[in-house]
């Protein structure tokens, strides 16, 4: 499994090198997200994500999603996801918005290296997006691999305050398979995100930083958008906090 994840990772810069060689467009957004945990107990917890991705002004949504889903912990540090997402993006060319929905199953594995945290998660995407051609309310099906590494690097001394400052580096890479009605490219996107933070009172963070997202749309050609990233993310334990 680490030699797999370990591929996909180094296999990012070469499928943009070689997608570069055709027309690039660029464009420059907003993302504004909620990120959340609930937890029930040592064993179960729920998810829960908003995300709202605006246009270079903030004068239309670009695209909308939720998601959620029932997290289980094997350990504190290794967990296993079944949700649902809904998401409404806007199309280009066309009238108004289409909708996708998704189930998804996800793995995260977590490591501690002192100050410096790290996350693992592997995420499985079944896809059912809404073909705005068809008149029956026809669905395209397809299925999407999506591995995600975040490390955290904690900026101060090892036991944080109740506002600590830390630096966040992410990356995650999007394969397709069985997806061709959606996009027949074996490489779908990449998101790399630099970002500061702070963590309040040991449950919140807060954090703005710079996301490049790098697309292969079916379309043809590639896309950039460099992002302006806002994000909240918590994790509640009902059983403590209530």
């Amino acid at each position: 499994m680490k030699n797999i994840l370990l591929a996909l990772v180094f296999c990012i810069p070469l499928a943009q090198n070689l997608a570069a060689q055709t027309t690039n467009a660029s464009n420059y957004n907003n993302w504004f997200t909620y990120f959340a945990q609930y937890k029930f107990g040592p064993r179960w917890a729920m998810h829960l994500d908003a995300q709202f991705r605006a246009d270079d002004k903030v004068q239309r949504i670009n695209q909308s999603l939720l998601r959620s889903g029932v997290q289980y912990f094997f350990r504190p540090d290794l967990n296993v996801t079944l949700g649902y997402a809904y998401i409404n993006t806007y199309s280009v060319g066309a009238s108004g918005y289409f909708t996708e929905h998704r189930i998804w199953e996800q793995l995260i594995y977590n490591q501690n290296f002192g100050k410096t945290g790290m996350t693992h998660r592997l995420r499985l995407e079944q896809r059912f997006v809404e073909n705005l051609a068809s008149e029956s309310g026809e669905y395209f099906k397809g299925h999407r691999l999506r591995y995600f590494n975040r490390t955290i690097f904690t900026l101060g001394k090892k036991q944080p305050p109740k506002a600590a400052p830390y630096l966040a580096l992410q990356n995650e890479v999007f394969i397709n398979f069985a997806s061709d009605d959606i996009n027949k490219n074996f490489f779908d996107q990449n998101r790399l995100l630099v970002a500061v933070g702070i963590l309040h009172q040991k449950h919140t963070r807060l954090e703005i930083g710079y996301m490049n997202q790098f697309i292969n749309p079916a379309s043809g050609g590639n896309v950039t958008n460099h992002i302006l990233h806002f994000s909240v993310l918590q994790v509640l334990d009902f059983g403590e906090d209530l």
